[in-house]
């Protein structure tokens, strides 16, 4: 057992480093004390690291633009280190100490509390809102999931946001961490804790990971640089922070639930681990505060046998319950946990609980926020043998679902966490039960939906409703409001059922409310439903127009499909008139009486009763234009291009004539022209038909004069529009084709058949066939002037002739020139220019291509889209031979045309004497330049290096050339390639084309002497090189024992008879060397020899 002890320690003295001040994670809170802030900042401190400061700490602060900074007051320090009972045998608890390092291992922690005196805040937090910081520069160096924690320093951070409509002042508190961190597990064993984050305002909270920030002293807050995300080792990250099953395959990654902040996972890794959670409150989906809390969890590997307690769900076995407010809850919790310590004795269980209805001590039902309190039968600590339990009272009300945002609310869970561990020394196990109390607002009655809404003869409207049920008698009142003006009565009796508003003049969208449940605080409403208001209006021409609104959108299904229109006439006399479907919100009616005043009232026949509205009336006067014109049809006359108009005899006997209309270019229906007499029902005249389709409309006059100034008479609103048929053509001359495509007739009720006309020089017009589409496809002869017209027949039988379409045939023709003006190689590619003529329809030219005395293939069509065009033919080998191109042309109808001139690349072989370092270059002539060859310009490449400036320019007959490499100093990497240069050719184009290029690798040359005499002439022993890489170079002397006196990498440095392991000169003798060189393509040369010193 002493020996598992003093590994134990031993373990622990190992893994932890030095006197930094190691905070281990903290957070910053605020709380509300008579409208100004208390911050509070908490921190947990290393105990075997520096000591904290007595006195304050500085809270900074960011994004306010008057307050930079709030001092914290230092308030308490409690020893949090695991509790466990020490025995004979056992290990000794972790505790930490008095002063600097008093702590005796990792484990001994420290919660330290900063308070910060009432302060006021004035102003409104910008959209970032205001931001408060607590820095420090120390972090725990044994943290493994942290890249160089070390060297890392740490940032508390939270955040206030603006509350919409909020008060001025502090209305709002912080989100709290009611549970100390649970900071030191078991290595294999499950890791639960619950944080109990809670928002004493009762808002939504959302609680989640987040990522460690590094500490950013003289610098201001500007995340994401100041300060800096902490970076992860791999396998961890902020959602992640725990060993994963990457690291071992029986680890549990960490989970965090999002509402109760419960942290688990499972690790078989041990380690420090930093982790960081953020708890944010929303108030009407709003953010409204954010706090950071970061903690540092350990994970040993413990030793001797121990187990966690096990608690049960009081609730049948569940932690989870819903109740009535006003109910009782009343409950024991207990665990079990039937072990021993390391002498026998019987293992202690102690009990902890926190929870936002706890009062101070956990006994009392008064003083904490919403009484009556949650108590226990004890305050904790409870203590236990082998097992603890504890009795649980609550007595919930109505008060306890009220909230500051929102009132009263139908349900607000609570929650409760129970911390249980045992006293096995020096890490006991811990459990956390999470009790979750739903608190039910009872008796909550839903509102009724609107019957009707109907209106009385003075303008009043009722709004009726069925009674509800109150099952639980929570019935308080009904209350009536409407979207535009909010509540507008209240009616407490459960058995009305109406309500009436004095005339409101509009449309008002009602709804209706029902105050219930908990001391009548709950509302419920019903879905909105609008009054018809019709509103009526006079426009002095002969009509009243009517226009209501719905009353629901879509309709409900108790109303009819139809509105029923009612007007009264004569006096007290009311007369269904007419009807229009639902979604019909208005209506015009021709005055057909002289001079009276006319009362309307829209009706929806409803269940169980109609919906009706206001009643509105007016004087009236009758103004009956003359019936609107039929056309009959709009036809254009082939020959002259004339366009005639016909339509129907107006059948009213004072119509004194016709007003012609046509659209103009804009779209708009412009007055063209006047017919006179009522007989006269045609129109011609002569516009520009080649254009697009033509519309026209007509309409009536009377001989009634209308109230303006000069009187005009009164006319009928314009037929509607009839539009002839537009046809256009399109030329496919390749396939001596041409297409007719046209708009259709429009104007007729429907379209029996499209007839189409042709005719060409010396022909007259024949007909082509009949269709009911809008297309078709005639063929054609070269060289001839053709003209189309397309005759429309109504199913009635009338007849309209398009426009008149005329197009010429004619056939492609071939390009003055066709230059393909060279093919070069580059890059292992050969790339093609043609010099085309694209003045002509050529769709595209087709490049083929021949090998040898092969015949020629085609590789590619290229389209024709400007005069030059480029290929690159990457299908080559060019190292291996020499290719023929050259161009067909394609014209517009892929008729194939004349060839180009012939284009062969330049085919370069080297061959090389290693002796007399000369190279051997023979090359293939370039062929087809439309210019001369001024030259083959001969380049060179040393080690990957060409100089721009070649080494020959040779005469166009000469196709060697010999190049001589003893004056080149290289690694032995030599390549060539050779330029046709053409002279300026008739199309004003000098091109140049480019060999393929040949490397060659000359061998290294090594010159060894066989002997050297330190003392004398010849001092330095080392070989004579050329042609090799200097990059890999190895030079060794061995002894007679084959150890090596001397080795060198430096080519450049010799031996001189010094033993370099002894720095003492080597007796005279025979020596054995190596020299190890490297050519240009990498090939290792390796030479050995013996060499005498002499002495």
């Amino acid at each position: 057992m002493n020996r598992f002890y003093l590994l134990f320690f031993l373990l622990l003295s190992l893994s932890f480093r030095g006197n930094a001040t190691h905070i281990m994670g903290g957070d910053i809170t605020w709380t509300c004390q008579g409208g100004d802030y208390v911050f509070q900042l908490v921190f947990y401190r290393d105990c075997n690291g520096a000591i904290v400061n007595p006195v304050s700490e500085n809270i900074q602060v960011w994004n306010h633009p008057t307050l930079t900074d709030i001092t914290v007051n230092f308030q308490s320090r409690t020893d949090i280190s695991p509790l466990c009972t020490q025995v004979p045998g056992g290990d000794a608890p972790l505790d930490c100490g008095t002063g600097q390092g008093g702590g005796n291992g990792i484990g001994a922690i420290e919660k330290v509390v900063y308070v910060s005196d009432p302060i006021t805040i004035s102003g409104v937090p910008p959209a970032n809102g205001w931001v408060f910081t607590y820095q420090n520069f120390a972090r725990n160096g044994n943290i493994v999931n942290l890249i160089d924690p070390d060297t890392k320093g740490i940032t508390l951070t939270s955040k206030m946001y603006e509350i919409p409509n909020a008060a001025v002042g502090c209305v709002d508190n912080s989100p709290q961490f009611l549970q100390d961190p649970y900071f030191v597990s078991c290595l294999g064993d499950p890791y639960a804790y619950n944080m109990n984050a809670i928002d004493p305002d009762l808002d939504s909270l959302h609680i989640s990971f987040g990522t460690p920030l590094d500490h950013f002293p003289n610098q201001s807050y500007n995340p994401p640089s100041a300060p800096v995300e902490l970076l992860y080792e791999p396998g961890y990250s902020a959602t992640s922070p725990t060993p994963g099953t990457s690291l071992n395959p029986s680890n549990v990654p960490a989970q965090l639930d999002p509402s109760t902040g419960e942290l688990t996972f499972l690790s078989n890794n041990m380690g420090n681990y930093a982790v960081k959670v953020v708890a944010r409150s929303y108030r009407n989906g709003v953010l409204i505060a954010e706090v950071d809390r970061e903690i540092q969890l350990i994970v040993l590997n413990c030793t001797g046998t121990n187990t966690a307690p096990q608690i049960a769900g009081p609730f049948g076995g569940l932690f989870e319950t819903t109740v009535n407010a006003g109910d009782l809850v009343n409950f024991t919790l207990s665990s079990t946990d039937v072990e021993v310590l390391q002498d026998g004795s019987p293992q202690n269980n102690i009990l902890s609980a926190s929870g936002y209805l706890f009062g101070p001590n956990i006994t009392s039902t008064a003083g904490c926020n919403g009484g009556p309190c949650a108590t226990l039968d004890a305050t904790p600590l409870i203590t236990g043998v082998q097992g603890v339990s504890t009795t649980f009272n609550w007595q919930t009300d109505c008060g306890h679902l009220v909230t500051t945002a929102n009132g009263t609310e139908d349900l607000i869970p609570f929650h409760f966490v129970f911390k249980i561990q045992d006293d096995y020394c020096p890490v006991p196990k811990v459990s956390y039960a999470t009790v979750t109390i739903n608190v039910v607002n009872p008796g909550i009655i839903q509102a009724p939906e609107i019957n009707c809404i109907q209106s009385d003869a003075t303008g009043d409207f009722t709004i009726t409703w069925d009674q509800v049920a109150d099952p639980f008698g929570t019935f308080t009142e009904y209350r009536i409001y409407t979207e535009e003006t909010g509540l507008i009565g209240t009616v407490p009796s459960i058995a009305a059922t109406s309500f009436t508003m004095p005339a409101p003049g509009q449309e008002f969208h009602f709804y209706l409310g029902v105050a219930s449940g908990c001391d009548g605080n709950a509302v419920t409403y019903s879905d909105t439903v609008s009054n018809i208001f019709l509103d009526l209006t006079n426009p002095s021409n002969g009509t009243a127009v009517l226009q209501w609104n719905d009353p629901t959108t879509p309709p409900l299904p108790s109303m009819n499909d139809y509105y029923h229109i009612y007007r009264e006439f004569p006096a007290g006399t009311w007369t269904l008139y007419d009807s229009v479907p639902y979604g019909t919100t208005s209506y015009i009616d021709t005055i057909n009486i002289c001079d009276v005043f006319l009362n309307y009232q829209i009706v929806l026949p409803n269940q169980p009763c109609d919906f009706t509205s206001n009643i509105s009336g007016d004087q009236f006067e009758d103004m009956i234009t003359p019936d609107i014109p039929v056309i009959d049809l709009v036809t254009i006359d082939t020959l002259t291009n004339g366009v005639t108009l016909n339509w129907n005899q107006n059948s009213q006997p004072d119509t004194y004539g016709y007003v012609v209309y046509t659209m103009d270019a804009n779209g708009v229906i412009v007055e063209l022209d006047t017919v006179w007499g009522i007989a006269n029902t045609s129109y011609t005249h002569f516009p520009n038909t080649g254009n697009n389709e033509l519309t026209y409309s007509v309409a009536a006059f009377d001989s009634c004069f209308t109230v303006s100034i000069p009187p005009t008479y009164q006319t009928s609103a314009k037929a509607p529009v009839h539009t002839t048929v537009f046809v256009t053509t399109e030329l496919n001359i390749c396939a001596r084709e041409v297409d007719l495509t046209w708009t259709e007739y429009e104007g007729w009720s429907g379209i029996d058949q499209y007839e189409v006309f042709a005719k060409w020089e010396g022909q007259p017009w024949m007909s082509f066939g009949t269709m009911t589409g809008t297309s078709f496809n005639l063929s054609i002869e070269d060289g001839k002037n053709y003209c189309f017209a397309i005759k429309a027949t109504s199913i009635d039988g009338q007849e309209s002739f398009s426009n008149v379409a005329c197009v010429y045939t004619s056939s492609p023709t071939q390009p003055a020139y066709n230059y393909l003006q060279v093919a070069t190689v580059n890059d292992g590619k050969i790339v093609l220019r043609e010099h085309i003529d694209d003045s002509v329809p050529i769709t595209e030219i087709a490049i083929e291509r021949r090998t040898g005395t092969n015949p020629f293939e085609e590789i590619v069509r290229i389209p024709v889209n400007s005069g030059t065009l480029t290929y690159t033919d990457e299908e080559v080998d060019v190292q291996i031979q020499s290719y023929s191109y050259r161009a067909r042309v394609l014209d517009s109808c892929g008729n194939e045309g004349a060839v180009s001139n012939q284009a062969r690349t330049i085919l370069l072989d080297v061959q090389k004497d290693d002796v007399s370092k000369i190279s051997y270059l023979n090359w293939s002539a370039y062929r087809e330049f439309n210019g001369s060859i001024i030259a083959y310009n001969v380049y060179r490449g040393i080690d990957g290096v060409f100089n721009p400036s070649p080494i020959a320019s040779l005469p166009s007959y000469e196709l060697s050339f010999e190049d001589d490499m003893n004056d080149i100093i290289s690694t032995g990497d030599i390549c060539y390639y050779v330029e046709a240069i053409e002279a300026t050719n008739v199309f004003g184009i000098n091109e140049v084309s480019r060999s393929n290029e040949v490397c060659i690798v000359l061998p290294p040359l090594i010159y060894v002497p066989n002997a050297f005499m330190p003392d004398g002439v010849n001092t330095i022993f080392k070989p004579v090189l050329s042609d090799f890489d200097a990059s890999d170079y190895d030079f060794r002397i061995f002894n007679r024992w084959g150890q090596v006196v001397f080795q060198t990498n430096n080519y450049e440095e010799g031996w001189n008879g010094i033993i370099t392991s002894t720095n003492r000169e080597a007796s005279g003798g025979t020596y054995l060397y190596m020299v190890s060189v490297k050519d240009a393509n990498g090939v290792e040369v390796l030479t050995r020899g013996h060499v005498t010193l002499l002495r």
